[in-house]
This record gives C-alpha cells, sequence and structure tokens, in this order.
C-alpha cells in the first residue's frame, strides 16, 4: 500500500498499482514496476550452444594462465581468455555422430608475433615424448634465448601436462617424460616464449599420439 507524506501535494511512498514512489537523485518520482519475466522455455539451438560453451570451459579452464597472458590482445572489455574461448567455440567445435566434439587439430592455445620453430620431429615411445625443429633464431623476431613450453592433453583423463621452459631455439631437441601411463591418447601443442615473458608465438599443433 503507497502512503501520500505531506497531504495530497506530498510525495508518494510505496506501490500504487503497476507503479511505485521512489526518491531519486533528490527528486520524488513515481516510475514503472519491473515486469516480470516468465521462464521462456529454451530451444534446442539453445541448450546446443550452452553445451558447447561448457565443453570449451571445462577444456580451457586449467590453462587460464597460459591463455589470460598469451592468447592475443585485448579487445574492448573481452580478456585474452574470453578471446581464447570465443576463438574455439567458431573454429573447434564440431557435430559429430557421437554429439558435440573438440577438434585438437583445430585448437589454438596461443596468439602471438614471435615465430614458431619448423618442427621436424615428433614422437611418442611409452612415455617419453620427443620434439626436434629446425633453429630459427636471428630470424625477424625469433631469439636464441626463447624458451619452448608444451602442452599435453590427456583425453582418456581429460587432464593437461604443461613442460615450462623445457629449451631454447638453440637447443633443437627435447626428449621429455610424461606422468607415467601417459602412453596414448594423446593431444600435443608446442608454443614460444621470448625470455622477458613478453612475446609468443601462436601454439603449432603436433598432433594425437
Amino acid at each position: 500500500m503507497a502512503e501520500i507524506k505531506k497531504g495530497i501535494l506530498g510525495r508518494v511512498q510505496g506501490k500504487v498499482g503497476t507503479v511505485v514512489g521512489v526518491n531519486w537523485r533528490g527528486k520524488n518520482i513515481l516510475r514503472s514496476l519491473p515486469t516480470r519475466k516468465k521462464n521462456a522455455p529454451v530451444s534446442e539451438k539453445q541448450l546446443k550452444q550452452r553445451a558447447k560453451f561448457k565443453l570449451m570451459i571445462d577444456f580451457l579452464n586449467p590453462l587460464r594462465q597460459l591463455t589470460s597472458k598469451y592468447f592475443g590482445e585485448y579487445q574492448g572489455t573481452k580478456s585474452r581468455t574470453n578471446l581464447a574461448v570465443s576463438y574455439q567455440l567458431k573454429e573447434a567445435i564440431v557435430e559429430t555422430a557421437k554429439g558435440i566434439e573438440i577438434d585438437y587439430s583445430k585448437v589454438v592455445l596461443t596468439k602471438g608475433a614471435l615465430p614458431a620453430a619448423m618442427v621436424t620431429l615428433s614422437k611418442l615411445e611409452q612415455d617419453k615424448l620427443t620434439i626436434t625443429w629446425q633453429s630459427d633464431a636471428g630470424k625477424g623476431l625469433a631469439n636464441a634465448t626463447d624458451q619452448l613450453t608444451v602442452v599435453v592433453y590427456n583425453t582418456d583423463k581429460k587432464t593437461f601436462h604443461v613442460l615450462v621452459g623445457k629449451a631454447d631455439r638453440t637447443k633443437e631437441t627435447i626428449t621429455e617424460s610424461l606422468p607415467t601411463g601417459w602412453t596414448k591418447n594423446l593431444q600435443v601443442w608446442m608454443v614460444w616464449i621470448n625470455d622477458k615473458e613478453k612475446l609468443n608465438s601462436t601454439s603449432t599443433y603436433l598432433g594425437a599420439f
């Protein structure tokens, strides 16, 4: 119930039908009550979009430290992680007979101007991962001190194993042990980051193992 203060010329305090009396910035005004929105039915398209979004968020969330720092540049109000999620939703989500899935070959974990080295060999033997590349140190923005980060995703365990700063460009090869039992169903990417952590390459997908 509304109350009129100071007689008929006073301000209205409370609700009258579909309006309510309020004091806004020192002025007594009447305004419409907000319309209550009924729960609109959710379409199949909306459900599918939500499923895609959840799938990608769950996938990328463990890599927030990487995407938040090395996925391109801020665009307006979008953070780098927002940009990473948006990119994968457009490029790396596919619909198959099994349902909504990630096409790992199209996943990009980082974006940047630093050159990516040409990979000449990548192989998995038991739980040891070997990567060999051609050093292009001194060409363009590439420097000998650029550090290699390798990202390994186990699709069975839905878990990442990240190897940070394991070699510089001039080493041209690494062999690293993976967690026990990581011998199959792995997706692998590599990223170059300069020694000041200011520049990075766009991630390179090395394949499924």
